[in-house]
């Protein structure tokens, strides 16, 4: 056998070996043979391009294709103890890197169009993070959107018609995780908390608020003929997890992809 041959196939075993480590503990599917380690690489690569730009279609069609090769067979393995104790692939912190969920972001929007009503785009010179920290052992999940200021010497001068507007630091959202299958997962919210330095008043610098019991949720469930330990009023369906991004889609049939933070 010629030596660049040996090297070629040296390559590939290490390649397949390292994508089965880095999906050690999360049940890899049999989607890990060596052409589907190269076509998911390939796809999760175009996938993070696409929702650095925001092109909704092409997202939308590489979630789709991406969640063929999906390596974990349990997605949500681990979380609350479902599957057993093991690691679980949801646990951490997560960072959004797209959703077509127009009120995601919502709370950060304060720019008004033409209309005078508040549209899609957020403040000049204030920069957005959103995403969430996960406890899968007891199935708490804290989605946050966070606030800060570019560093941008117009935006200091007050005069500025175009100054930063920053409606608040962080908004947090408490959410209780269940798991109700292999890859589905319920939503209860729980509470939230408002955390704005600026704010005029001093009991609004950190304001916290309650959501309607989980009972709540299943009453509108049944209203709209659903069974909601099938379908509650709120959950997602993981379409794609492993060490680095994350796609799933709400009961809505919105889509979310969250990159792994650090």
């Amino acid at each position: 056998m010629k030596l660049s041959s040996c090297l070629t196939l040296t390559s590939l075993v290490f390649v397949a070996r390292t994508a089965n480590y880095e999906c050690d503990g999360f049940s890899p599917a049999i989607t890990n043979n060596i052409p589907s380690i190269f076509k998911r690489a390939s796809l999760k690569k175009e996938l993070i391009k696409a929702a650095s730009t925001k092109d909704e279609s092409k997202v939308l069609s590489l979630v789709e294709e991406l969640s063929q090769f999906n390596p974990t067979a349990v997605p949500t393995s681990g979380l609350m103890g479902y599957g057993g104790s093991g690691v679980a692939p949801l646990n951490g912190k997560w960072k959004l890197l797209y959703t077509n969920a127009q009120d995601a972001e919502a709370p950060a929007r304060t720019e008004k169009n033409k209309d005078e009503k508040f549209g899609d785009e957020v403040a000049t010179g204030v920069k957005v993070k959103t995403g969430q920290r996960i406890n899968a052992e007891n199935g708490e999940c804290i989605n946050y959107i966070q606030l800060s200021e570019e560093n941008d010497d117009a935006n200091d001068d007050v005069n500025n018609p175009k100054k930063r507007k920053r409606p608040f630091d962080e908004l947090e959202i408490t959410i209780q995780m269940t798991p109700l299958s292999d890859n589905r997962v319920r939503l209860d919210f729980v509470k939230g908390k408002a955390l704005n330095e600026n704010a005029p008043l001093p009991f609004l610098k950190e304001f916290n608020f309650n959501f309607p019991p989980p009972s709540f949720g299943d009453l509108l469930a049944r209203i709209r003929g659903l069974d909601p330990k099938i379908e509650p009023q709120a959950y997602f369906d993981i379409l794609y997890i492993d060490n680095e991004i994350r796609a799933h889609r709400t009961g809505e049939g919105k889509i979310f992809v969250q990159k792994r933070d650090k």
